[in-house]
């Protein structure tokens, strides 16, 4: 509104300047037809603007929460059947977990029930306020301690699943976080970010569904926000908890789903900071007739692989029918070995390995041994990693898979097990000493369980990845330096910039980079704005006082026939233009560019696209800033430059400004982020492959890993910490 006010009075006064000097009738007739038709126009795109505003409220909460429902079906999908298959190293299957149910303050719960019906079971729930954690085992050797592996993530992912595909238009729409990127707002604001950033939708759409109460927050990973296994009353995730007891609609408790190991949540309980009203699923262990019907349905669907694995078959099937006392003790320790999805998934994985002719490496009967024994787990464990590879290469060679430009080459067991044993025993390290303080650097704690590509820099060392990402990013003007100097016959200038530049970047590089990349719609929001002003009112004071006092120093050396008075005169004209060019520049940088942490894409795209930011935006704005700065100079002041006016024209169009611009717009157009990427890859040549990025995504497809919003994990903290006490990968076998 100011700015259309502001047109038509600039019309207005413009009218009624040129009014008299219209000599003829048909001039004072064109003078007088500029304001209505300046008004016109105006208005004309005030009711354009009013009705894509009015296209934009058409859009009910209703209908957003649809298509939102829509894309959360997508997504999560295929995380569940990732968890369910555990990638392409074994074929998918599904356990139906039976679970047991105690309710606080909650209506319409029941004593129990199975992963097939939990989204029905929650639907009863009045209010919706979930907790999930695991069983913990009963100390029976053989078993898993705590209620890893027990298949948390893949109940709450069906509870998601079920209500996104089934859902009514007054329900509101599952949306999965991670709880540790809870950034400390409260649960409304961190669900608007969420989807805003993950799922791309518009700031006031996202307003419109959390303020609609149309959006159900499923927090996944409480036991991850902290160090050790008793989070006390001052902990993160005991701070998350009361802030969602404070999530509330009209002195009603809103729905919230929950995730978290059993004795992360009971240290929680005895802080006293348990949600007052909720109800508390534990997720039973799998007993032997469900361990039957999957490895039935899983690896001896056939009439071969059900004479493979009928020893192991009729030992769970003696479990499941006789009384405890009747049945042989390495029949019921294998049962109890094979209480989870997690061990049964391992099992299927390793005794299912061929070799490159389609033999079978092992014999489900070892399995039997192995219980008894008490090795079976860690045989697992040690085997799994070349089961995954093999698997992955035996798909590599199916012919009747079509060959793309993302078929990728083959991994080796040893050198997979190597890299994720040095990766691994990082992560371990940076649980800090025995009082479970994370190993702290550069003023921030280090994961002990994710992997992002950006933040694995302390790897090379806590000074020499960020010293090493200094010098690539001062050195990578240098092109245009030496071009700039040749072209315009001005080294002393070109190196000056340089030299400003290198001063900048020094002290600009952040110990932690965060990715970026560029949102064209960030300029309408509040924050682009101010980001814009902040990056022109700097770029302009930097740009202005470096270009002054390099044409300063530059016209004396160039032209000693002019005065002190008019070499400082035109210097300063020179940084009127140059300045504003440069402050755009960095402020368009500021304001287009947004970090990037925890949105819905791959992992490894996130060094892509802050690697985009940095080498497309930057060279843009110095193209611009250039055109802007040459033809102002050209049409303004040319007839300022007398006797260097031969050699200033080349150096203005071409070189000079190019140059100034690119040094002052790249550092602010992102990259840090994947030069610290790069940085890590040169001091972690023999430990780590060039494109770790891939060989992680791999990892993942095969069931290794597995993705936690930017993040990879490993696929259970039990094989993290398997492969970190085990540098060198153990005798295949």
């Amino acid at each position: 509104m100011v700015v259309s006010a502001a047109v038509c009075l600039a019309g207005l006064w413009w009218t009624v300047d040129a009014l008299p000097g219209a000599k003829g009738a048909s001039d004072q007739a064109g003078v007088l037809a500029f304001l209505p038709s300046l008004v016109g126009v105006v208005l004309g795109g005030w009711g354009a603007w009013a009705g894509i505003r009015a296209l934009q409220d058409q859009r009910t909460a209703s209908v957003i929460a649809e298509e939102l429902a829509g894309l959360v079906a997508r997504s999560e999908g295929a995380q569940y059947r990732q968890l369910l298959g555990s990638g392409l190293a074994a074929p998918d299957g599904r356990i139906d977990l039976e679970f047991t149910a105690t309710a606080t303050g909650v209506s319409g719960s029941r004593a129990d029930g199975t992963l097939e019906g939990i989204a029905d079971y929650y639907r009863g729930l009045r209010p919706g306020r979930m907790v999930i954690t695991g069983t913990p085992s009963d100390g029976r050797e053989g078993q898993i301690a705590g209620d890893a592996g027990t298949g948390k993530t893949v109940l709450a992912l069906s509870v998601i699943l079920g209500l996104a595909k089934e859902r009514s238009p007054q329900e509101p729409v599952p949306v999965r976080l991670t709880a540790a990127s809870w950034p400390g707002s409260e649960i409304r604001d961190w669900l608007r970010t969420h989807l805003t950033d993950v799922y791309r939708l518009p700031r006031r759409e996202a307003a419109r569904l959390v303020d609609a109460n149309l959006v159900l927050p499923v927090i996944d990973g409480l036991d991850e926000m902290d160090p050790g296994t008793a989070p006390g009353y001052t902990s993160r995730a005991a701070a998350l908890l009361r802030c969602i007891e404070r999530f509330e609609h009209g002195g009603a408790h809103c729905p919230v789903v929950v995730t978290c190991r059993h004795a992360h949540y009971q240290a929680l309980v005895e802080a006293g900071t348990e949600p007052r009203i909720a109800a508390h699923i534990a997720v039973a262990r799998v007993d032997a007739s469900r361990a039957h019907r999957y490895l039935s349905h899983r690896v001896a669907g056939t009439e071969r692989g059900r004479a493979r694995w009928q020893p192991v078959l009729s030992a769970l099937d003696m479990v499941a029918a006789g009384p405890a006392g009747t049945v042989r003790p390495e029949c019921a320790l294998l049962a109890e070995a094979l209480d989870t999805p997690w061990r049964l998934t391992l099992a299927a994985t390793v005794f299912e390995e061929r070799t490159a002719d389609g033999r079978y490496l092992r014999v489900p009967a070892g399995l039997l041994a192995l219980a008894a024994d008490g090795h079976l787990y860690e045989y697992l464990l040690d085997q799994y990693i070349g089961a995954a590879v093999a698997a992955r290469h035996r798909g590599a060679d199916d012919i009747s898979r079509p060959s793309g430009p993302d078929t990728r080459p083959r991994l080796d067991a040893d050198t997979s097990w190597r890299r994720l044993a040095f990766l691994a025993r990082y992560l371990n390290a940076n649980s800090g000493p025995g009082d479970g303080s994370p190993r702290r650097v550069a003023g921030r704690a280090l994961s002990s369980t994710d992997l992002v590509l950006h933040e694995l820099w302390p790897l090379g060392g806590k000074h020499r990845a960020r010293w090493t990402e200094r010098v690539l990013a001062a050195a990578a003007p240098l092109p245009l330096v030496i071009l700039g100097g040749l072209a315009s016959d001005d080294v002393f200038g070109a190196i000056g910039l340089w030299v400003t530049s290198l001063i900048f970047t020094v002290l600009y590089r952040p110990a932690w980079p965060k990715p970026r990349r560029i949102d064209l719609g960030r300029l309408r929001s509040p924050a682009g704005r101010r980001a814009l002003t902040l990056g022109f009112t700097v770029g302009f004071a930097i740009g202005f006082s470096t270009v002054v006092g390099l044409s300063y120093l530059s016209l004396t050396r160039n032209d000693p026939t002019l005065s002190n008075q008019e070499v400082l005169q035109h210097s300063l004209e020179i940084g009127l233009v140059l300045g504003p060019a440069i402050g755009l520049s960095i402020g368009l940088a500021r304001g287009l560019l947004i970090k990037q942490e925890h949105v819905g894409v791959v992992p490894r795209h996130l060094i892509r696209t802050d690697l985009t930011a940095a080498v497309v935006f930057g060279p843009l704005m110095a193209v611009g800033a250039a055109l802007m700065s040459g033809v102002t100079l050209v049409l303004e002041f040319r007839f300022i430059y007398g006797a260097v006016m031969g050699a200033g024209i080349l150096w203005i169009f071409f070189p000079g400004l190019m140059l100034g611009a690119c040094i002052f717009s790249i550092p602010a157009a992102g990259g840090p982020a994947a030069l610290r990427y790069f940085a890590l890859l040169l001091h972690t040549r023999r430990k780590l492959p060039w494109r770790l990025g891939r060989f992680l995504d791999v990892c993942y497809e095969l069931g290794i890993l597995r993705v936690s919003g930017t993040a990879w994990q490993f696929r259970h903290r039990e094989l993290q910490d398997h492969l970190a006490t085990r540098p060198a990968p153990p005798p295949r076998s």
